[in-house]
């Protein structure tokens, strides 16, 4: 694919033209309250002469304490329109986390509905609360002149335990939007389902990624999120974006079926690893489904590789239980750095589009985003990902997190191949975790687990420093807001 205009239209001019384009087609189907496109950009725009009068000077900082809805996604538009950063929490997440992002984050203007949230009361006293449902009539007419560099201010989990907030740059935000649309190429009015919240970066992608292609944004509500096979089908949905967990859940309640994800046309995934048994399991239910297994952290702005599987041609990608991470995107390059071999190491991604840092943390950022020479390629700006990969052939494939390393006695041993096997002997999904000295395992199921007969099968191929002391059920792993396995919850569990 050629490298698109380094110099990209702005997302805001970019939703206007979809709104010309689109202006009568459903632009949010919010459970019964629709609006159009040329609907949604009214209220954005009245959202955004609310901003405007609220705000003691230019590029105010929004925090939208919302769930998904048609009001979220306006507040969004509103905000950049406004000349704006807007920040997205997940308003179900915990108060402790969610606070703690209020304090950080500092924001000048807080949209709620109706009744504000108790986090709310760590915010300072100079902030104005907007009912978003009560909002002002003023409107703008045109974008803010004066506008911040920073999109949005997606707050991630660190390694203190304290959220970190990533700066997505509004110029690079806009070239990959760029970019999405020749990979996804909607139609206009195609359902495009919101499981993801909005306080994670793929919740903000499924936002602009559909609206600034003529989509119709599907947010599913919280008993949906639960059955998705069900919220497909009924809701007709045609594009999904999501981490692939989504997969395990409905194999869990037998939802991985024609009957109910006959509508999709395509599912991307991202923020994990997705597995050979699951493209197995997409495809016997649906044949002619396009999946994008992509990869991307917030630092680096959207996905930076995408790799397009069909039913004819995945088998290709599928390596020692692992789905290659496909070709680099326009824009992006990826890079291994650091391992015993030029083909393994940690990817570090390259671009002049990476996020601009972390929100007022110049160590972190010096540490994480550098400058890195890359021979005939010259200088460029480079963010270390901490993610493990290794490159076969033309593929590569990422194997986890570099701390999914370990060592034991001085043993190097790599936590994900445990987890590997472990599936490999019928659990649906496993994790392991290192606990002081020792290796606990965690595997979704309804019975007892056979300490003796399981921890034999994995000394088969494993030394013994790497069986784990126990192996334990549990009814599903434990996740966090993002979707993700929750390590920390798994460390209490430990028995």
């Amino acid at each position: 694919m050629a490298r698109l205009a380094p110099n990209p239209v702005d997302l805001v001019e970019a939703l206007f033209r979809q709104v010309q384009l689109t202006s009568s087609v459903t632009a949010v189907d919010d459970g019964g309250a629709s609006v159009t496109y040329g609907e949604l950009c009214s209220l954005a725009c009245r959202l955004a002469g609310s901003i405007q009068a609220a705000a003691s000077g230019p590029s105010p900082r929004v925090l939208l304490a919302l769930p998904p809805s048609r009001l979220a996604y306006a507040s969004m538009i509103g905000t950049l329109i406004g000349g704006g950063t807007f920040c997205p929490i997940h308003v179900r997440g915990p108060e402790g986390r969610n606070a703690a992002i209020c304090r950080a984050f500092c924001p000048d203007i807080i949209f709620y509905e109706r009744i504000p949230p108790v986090f709310l009361n760590a915010v300072p006293v100079t902030t104005r609360l907007i009912d978003v449902s009560q909002a002002g009539s003023a409107s703008v007419d045109a974008p803010a002149a004066e506008r911040s560099d920073v999109a949005y201010v997606v707050f991630t989990s660190g390694s203190t335990g304290d959220p970190k907030g990533v700066k997505v740059g509004r110029r690079g935000f806009s070239y990959f939007l760029d970019v999405a649309r020749s990979y996804f190429d909607i139609r206009p009015g195609e359902r495009w389902g919101q499981f993801s919240n909005l306080g994670y970066d793929l919740g903000v992608m499924d936002v602009f990624m559909a609206l600034t292609q003529g989509g119709t944004l599907v947010p599913l509500a919280e008993a949906e999120q639960l059955r998705p096979g069900p919220a497909i089908r009924d809701r007709r949905l045609s594009v999904w974006q999501s981490v692939p967990s989504v997969i395990e859940l409905m194999m869990r309640a037998n939802q991985l079926t024609a009957e109910y994800i006959s509508p999709l046309r395509i599912m991307s995934f991202c923020g994990e690893a997705l597995h050979p048994y699951q493209l197995d399991a997409l495809f016997k239910a649906h044949p002619e489904l396009h999946v994008f297994n992509t990869y991307g952290t917030t630092e680096t702005t959207g996905f930076n590789t995408l790799n397009h599987l069909t039913s004819s041609n995945y088998t290709e990608s599928c390596d020692a239980g692992a789905v290659a991470i496909g070709q680099d995107v326009p824009g992006w390059s990826i890079h291994l750095r650091g391992g015993d071999t030029v083909n393994e190491g940690e990817i570090v991604v390259a671009s002049e589009f990476l996020s601009l840092g972390y929100w007022r943390d110049e160590d972190r950022t010096r540490a994480a985003f550098r400058q890195v020479e890359y021979g005939g390629s010259g200088v460029q700006r480079s963010y270390f990902t901490g993610d493990r990969a290794v490159r076969r052939g033309s593929r590569v494939y990422c194997l986890g997190r570099m701390d999914r390393q370990v060592k034991i006695r001085g043993e190097r041993i790599e936590l994900d191949e445990v987890d590997a096997l472990l599936r490999g002997a019928g659990f649906p999904a496993a994790y392991t975790i290192l606990k002081g000295d020792e290796l606990y395992s965690f595997v979704e199921s309804s019975e007892a687990v056979d300490q003796e007969r399981v921890r034999a099968l994995l000394a088969k191929s494993l030394p013994f420093h790497a069986v784990p002391k126990a192996v334990q059920p549990l009814p599903s792993l434990p996740r966090n807001t993002n979707g993700k396995v929750d390590r920390e919850a798994l460390s209490r569990a430990v028995t």
